[in-house]
């Protein structure tokens, strides 16, 4: 089964440019560790969550250091707090 990684931020604006660099910074890069999925999802108008799909959990483990320093990268431009990361194995999906 797969295995997902959640990314939840808040605390920065999401702006036009923070889109941008989603689309043409961060997902590109986390496609090339190994995601296959990757998707975004503004719950506020500066909160959000990021949906990480990996084949398999080995594949996600393989690139959790990638995707840390991605996010202290991601955290230190935009000024925002930690985020909250959750992840696991996909029991049951369609």
């Amino acid at each position: 089964m797969s295995y997902r990684r959640i990314t939840i931020v808040s605390g920065s604006p999401i702006t036009d440019k923070m889109i941008a660099d989603m689309k043409n910074k961060w997902m590109p890069a986390s496609l090339a560790f190994g995601v296959t999925k990757w998707e975004a999802v503004q719950t506020s108008p500066d909160s959000g969550f990021i949906i990480a799909t990996y084949p398999d959990k080995a594949t996600a483990d393989a690139a959790a250091e990638k995707a840390a320093t991605m996010r202290a990268e991601v955290q230190e431009e935009y000024s925002g707090p930690a985020p909250t990361i959750l992840e696991g194995e996909v029991i049951v999906s369609n």
